[in-house]
C-alpha cells in the first residue's frame, strides 16, 4: 500500500513539474507573440518611412528643365551665364546636392535598419515555432501522464480488489 502512495506522489510531482513547465512555455510563447507584433509595426513604420524617402530622393534626382545648347555658342553662353549665376542659385544648388546625400544616407541606413528588423521578426518567428512545438510537446507529455496515471490507478483498484 505504502508502495501506491510512494508512486501517487511521484506521478503527482511529476505531473506538478509538468504543469510549471507547460505554464513556463505559455508564457514564452505569448511573450515571443507580442515580441513579433512590436518587430511588424515598427518593420510596418520603417518601411513607409523608407518609401517616403525614396519618393523625396527620386524626386531630388529628376532632371531639372536645363537649357538647350545649339552648337559651341550655346556653350559658351550657357558657360558665361553659370560664371554669372547669382551665389545664391550656386548656394541652394549646393544645399540641394548636400541634402540629396545625406537623404541617400538616410536612406541607406533605413535600409540596414529595415534588414536588422526583418532579421528580427525572422528570429522571432522562429522562437514562436520553437516554442510552440516545445508546448505541443508538453501536451502530449501531460495526456501520457494523465493516460498513464488513469491505466495504473485501474490496475491498482483491480489488485486491491483481488487481495
Amino acid at each position: 500500500m505504502s508502495e501506491l502512495f510512494e508512486i501517487k506522489a511521484q506521478l503527482e510531482d511529476r505531473n506538478q513539474k509538468l504543469l510549471e513547465e507547460s505554464t513556463y512555455a505559455k508564457g514564452l510563447a505569448s511573450a515571443a507573440g507580442v515580441e513579433l507584433k512590436a518587430l511588424s509595426e515598427e518593420v510596418t513604420k520603417l518601411m513607409n518611412q523608407n518609401e517616403k524617402l525614396a519618393t523625396e530622393l527620386a524626386s531630388l534626382r529628376s532632371p531639372t528643365p536645363r537649357r538647350v545648347s545649339s552648337g559651341p555658342r550655346g556653350a559658351r553662353r550657357e558657360s558665361m551665364s553659370r560664371r554669372h549665376e547669382p551665389a545664391s542659385r550656386r548656394d541652394t544648388n549646393n544645399a540641394s546636392h548636400e541634402r540629396e546625400k545625406a537623404l541617400e544616407n538616410m536612406l541607406m541606413e533605413k535600409e540596414q535598419k529595415e534588414a536588422e528588423l526583418q532579421r528580427k521578426v525572422e528570429e522571432s518567428k522562429q522562437k514562436e515555432a520553437f516554442l510552440e512545438s516545445e508546448l505541443a510537446n508538453m501536451w502530449v507529455l501531460v495526456a501520457k501522464l494523465k493516460k498513464s496515471q488513469g491505466y495504473e490507478h485501474e490496475d491498482s483498484e483491480a489488485k486491491h480488489n483481488v487481495s
